[in-house]
């Protein structure tokens, strides 16, 4: 909204290679754990400068719907003071840790102090720490490879009317290398919403009130916590508070492109955007992450921020400028970058939604109520709220859609705690695109209609979760991350084939290794940006011998798949009277196939890498094992077989033909078509069995052999059964033995 909070964080900052300065929430114990030296500094000079805070002006009352009246000032929390703070201004002490200088700033009437160092020369091994007097608050490390862009350093406002300024030169005992001053402080005048969840701003909104407790933390709604890693609150070295987003481009590569409003950067609210306004936002800060901890808890999270920003478009008639962050997020800082829709439809009611920090408080979420074109103003949509509202520090804030996706910008209106009915506007996304030329850094070569969510919170390794060891799979990750390396790495089991270094890896099992599986793991660096600048995930890879799969014919389907019978899966697979497999083997592969011995009711064998079952009856069962052993491993699997049914099931009906039959010594055997006796079959093998299931003969032939005169004179005389296999089915048929 044009009402900016002036919260006290001008610029949580640190322009930096690691790109930011990180707030902690702390107690004054914990500080000798987390500064080197602290316990051994007793002696601190104190640097008091006096300050008389102004009394705010009081808006006039709001008034809903009236485009003129949103407001049009800067929300101040605090003065700037010109002063000269040198190192002359503190004073020097030798601890075990190295040499240390210390200043302490004390303006008895703030409620908050910001720094600007105009000189900021820190030595290689120097490290800063700022806290407040009461060490609940802490600023640090801070080191000057931190800053890469000029000698001119903020740091935003801590809560309090004093602070500390500790710098150690680790391992130094000599004469101090490091030289600061100090030309600029911000004192506040306006309470911050800081660590302390019972504070509020003593608000100049008075028709509004002093609170934001009306409007829900966004912790409260995990389902929104992805688009809430894209939000930060900003601050200008003026004193300016409002809201923003990071939003996504068409290369999803973690550009940090940062949308907010055109009210926000227009200081003197004149229309126009000067070239000192443009300057001053080298100097703002982005603060991200600050949420509480918990659903209405009392603790903030430390929140991460980034300094300086670039112009790259703007619009005053939709009220949107879209910035570039000069030092931007790394790939471990667990920041998002919101989608966005160019639609020209209403955002669905109840369903839409915005992630701001009134007032400069912790992050909270409004939901709508009803959205629509703004009836005075057609490059808005005009709001109203079904939770929450927005208010001073809100402004630039983004209106998501049902979907998650930017959908337009928080202009302002009349909304706060005390008018929560009122409705306030958000610039169209639509009109932004070509009135303020968003094309050309969001989507310039494909002109999209919209993208959706980077998520780097959560970074997915794509792939298989299981291969075959002598099969090769490709894995990937996002692509064209900018400035960001890939490297992948495996565990005892996997290979890396191609890919390294790009977004995209072949893997495969490693030969003669018996692992059942391992680990790939992925590691992004952008040694140029974020305070976290690595991030590491990992995937599971089970580790397969090759897939093994059949079919076999069954009473419904010729090809039916065959089903492993397994101590949790008993599956049985339903036959015909003859039932023959069709294996797939992976290639370089042996085959083994075990089971009981040969029946009169069940025969069975092995033919290549398939096996051949002949039933005698209905309801008999055999279960066979088949092993499967290549350069990976062996795979070993079950297979149940019942017969369910009589029919040939795909396999031509054949007939044994035996002469003499019975006979005392040699018999001729022939294998024929019962639908064609001339039609005669090749013989592969037979075997003959006696009444209790016993092999006493067996004979295999080769190719082309149709007619086979068998000697059965040594066989005892009784009845036998004679099983013949034509290289796919048993047919079996009675004969006598005189």
């Amino acid at each position: 909204m044009k009402l900016i909070l002036l919260s006290a964080f001008m610029s949580l900052i640190a322009t930096t290679i690691n790109a930011q300065i990180i707030t902690r929430y702390i107690t004054p114990d914990s500080l000798s754990a987390i500064i080197p030296g602290y316990v051994e500094v007793s002696n601190i000079n104190t640097k008091a400068i006096t300050y008389n805070p102004p009394t705010p002006p009081t808006p006039p009352p709001p008034i809903d719907e009236d485009t003129t009246n949103e407001g049009n000032g800067v929300y101040y929390y605090g003065t700037p003071l010109s002063v000269n703070v040198s190192m002359s201004d503190g004073n020097y002490t030798t601890t075990s840790q190295g040499k240390v200088w210390t200043c302490r700033i004390s303006i008895p009437n703030a409620k908050n102090i910001g720094l600007l160092f105009n000189q900021f020369n820190l030595s290689p091994n120097a490290e800063m720490y700022i806290y407040n007097s009461v060490g609940s608050i802490l600023k640090g490390k801070i080191k000057k490879e931190h800053f890469t862009y000029g000698n001119t350093v903020t740091i935003s406002s801590i809560q309090g009317n004093a602070l500390i300024i500790y710098l150690i030169e680790r391992g130094n005992t000599g004469i101090f290398q490091s030289s600061i001053s100090i030309s600029k402080i911000i004192a506040g005048y306006l309470d911050l919403l800081e660590s302390d969840s019972t504070s509020s701003p003593a608000a100049r909104l008075s028709f509004c009130g002093t609170s934001v407790n009306c409007i829900p933390h966004v912790q409260c709604y995990q389902e929104k916590m992805f688009s809430a890693r894209a939000v930060a609150r900003w601050f200008k070295i003026s004193g300016g508070q409002c809201s923003g987003t990071l939003i996504n481009n068409e290369t999803s590569n973690g550009r940090a492109y940062f949308l907010t409003a055109f009210h926000c950067v227009d200081e003197n609210d004149n229309g126009q955007l000067e070239q000192s306004e443009i300057d001053d936002l080298q100097f703002a800060s982005f603060q991200f992450l600050f949420w509480r901890t918990q659903c209405n808890g009392n603790v903030n999270n430390r929140g991460i921020e980034f300094d300086g920003a670039i112009l790259r478009a703007s619009s005053r008639a939709s009220d949107v400028v879209l910035l570039e962050l000069i030092e931007q997020p790394g790939i471990g800082d667990r920041v998002n970058y919101a989608g966005w829709n160019r639609t020209t439809n209403a955002p669905n009611d109840y369903l839409s939604y915005i992630i701001h920090h009134p007032h400069g408080a912790d992050m909270r979420l409004t939901t709508t109520r009803r959205v629509r074109t703004h009836p005075f103003a057609w490059n808005y949509w005009q709001t109203n709220y079904s939770s929450g509202v927005v208010t001073g520090g809100s402004s630039g804030s983004a209106l998501f859609n049902e979907n998650g996706q930017i959908v337009g910008q928080l202009k302002g209106g009349a909304s706060c705690c005390n008018y929560t009915d009122f409705s306030d506007r958000f610039g169209k996304f639509d009109r932004s695109w070509g009135g303020a030329g968003l094309q050309t850094w969001l989507s310039p070569n494909q002109n999209l209609q919209a993208t959706g969510l980077l998520n780097l919170t959560d970074i997915p390794i794509n792939g298989p979760g299981t291969i075959a060891c002598t099969t090769p799979a490709q894995f990937s990750t996002l692509p064209n991350l900018l400035d960001v390396t890939y490297e992948w790495s495996v565990t005892t089991g996997l290979q890396i084939v191609s890919g390294q270094g790009t977004s995209t890896v072949t893997i495969s099992g490693f030969p003669n290794n018996n692992v059942g599986s391992g680990f790939l793991t992925l590691t992004l660096r952008s040694p140029t940006k974020g305070e976290t600048r690595i991030y590491t995930v990992s995937k599971q890879v089970f580790i397969s011998n090759g897939s093994v799969l059949g079919t076999y014919n069954s009473p419904t389907n010729d090809v039916q798949p065959l089903a492993p019978f397994t101590r949790f899966n008993q599956v049985t697979n339903n036959t015909c009277i003859s039932v023959a497999t069709n294996m797939t083997i992976p290639a370089g592969s042996t085959v083994s196939w075990s089971g009981p011995a040969n029946t009169s009711e069940i025969i069975w064998s092995q033919s290549g890498n398939n096996v051949n079952i002949y039933f005698s009856g209905l309801d008999q069962t055999i279960v066979l094992s088949l092993s499967v052993t290549n350069s990976c491993g062996t795979t070993n699997l079950n297979y149940r077989f019942t017969c369910t049914s009589t029919n040939s099931c795909g396999i031509v009906p054949l007939r044994v033909v035996l002469s003499p039959n019975p006979s005392s010594s040699n018999m001729q055997v022939s294998l024929t078509d019962k639908a064609n006796t001339n039609l005669k079959m090749d013989i592969s093998e037979i075997r003959i069995i006696d009444k209790s299931g016993n092999i006493k003969l067996k004979n295999t032939y080769g190719v082309g052999q149709k007619n086979v005169n068998l000697n059965i004179s040594t066989l005892t005389p009784d009845v036998y059964t004679i099983l013949v296999f034509d290289g796919r089915t048993w047919t079996s048929e009675k004969f006598i033995k005189n």
